[in-house]
């Protein structure tokens, strides 16, 4: 538990590029006072690093220190140079340099996490997002159905299994002039309480609105469905509320944009 891939790169990789990377500077006649401005570690670490004997034999690791080295001796940008490393990482992790030394059995996580599939369709869920928003943003009878907590739109992928699989705005929509409005663009993870409802409903899209009798009854005159519990399907999810917490209603969608025309209709008949 909690031993991500990321640790075997700073635990095992890193040491190992820094060790070679000193060694390169060092031939290169640099002091171990300037290795260590650069390498943004003590001058006792450097020093730590040019009496350790390398760990093992690597053309891949020798390669990447070489040309870290270069980057550093050519005065290129810190943001370059660590652009370049994680770009490095990413290319290690994906082509499965790393999972030996992670030692996980059956694992697919780094061949997962920038697959051009699921990328692509994370690009289409914040563009599905940023399309409702822009429907609640130019509709000003939003404010009608506007909860105390504010507002929200979310939405998840086809395959979703946890919270960071589900795309909403940070911060949620708030009240601006009298319309609502997005404080910053989607991101995915932005909502853990958005996400959580959409994983137990098995539902694909979300948006939060107020709820009372008269929304109630709205929702009804739109012939939407509704139910108390996430356990029992319905095109929208109704908590009550109770002492100090705000009556709400979750209302469903196939996506963002049909949920946040959904919520249109429900704002039409009040």
């Amino acid at each position: 538990m909690m031993y991500p891939p990321c640790c075997v790169v700073t635990g095992t990789l890193l040491p190992e590029l820094r060790m070679r990377v000193t060694r390169y500077l060092e031939q290169e006649g640099y002091s171990q006072t300037k290795i260590s401005h650069f390498l943004h570690v003590s001058q006792a670490m450097v020093s730590k690093y040019l009496s350790q004997p390398l760990t093992e034999s690597s053309e891949e690791l020798d390669e990447v220190a070489k040309e870290l080295a270069q980057m550093m001796i050519q005065g290129k940008d810190e943001q370059e140079i660590t652009l370049y490393l994680c770009q490095t990482c990413f290319r290690w992790r994906e082509g499965g340099m790393t999972c030996t030394l992670h030692g996980f059995t059956h694992c697919t996580l780094c061949t997962q996490l920038r697959n051009p599939r699921i990328m692509g369709e994370k690009q289409q869920v914040i563009e599905k997002i940023k399309e409702a928003v822009l429907m609640l943003q130019s509709d000003p009878s939003i404010m009608q159905v506007m909860p105390e907590v504010r507002m929200n739109v979310a939405m998840a992928l086809e395959e979703s299994t946890t919270p960071m699989d589900v795309a909403a705005v940070p911060g949620r929509l708030i009240p601006v002039h009298g319309t609502v409005t997005a404080v910053s663009d989607p991101e995915f993870g932005a909502s853990h309480h958005l996400a959580s409802i959409l994983l137990a409903c098995n539902k694909k899209a979300v948006v939060n609105i107020c709820y009372s009798e008269t929304i109630r009854t709205a929702i009804t005159q739109c012939g939407f469905t509704f139910s108390l519990s996430p356990d029992t399907p319905a095109d929208v999810l109704v908590d009550e509320g109770g002492f100090g917490i705000e009556p709400c209603a979750y209302v469903f969608g196939h996506d963002a944009v049909d949920a946040a025309l959904r919520v249109q209709k429900i704002t039409e008949q009040l």
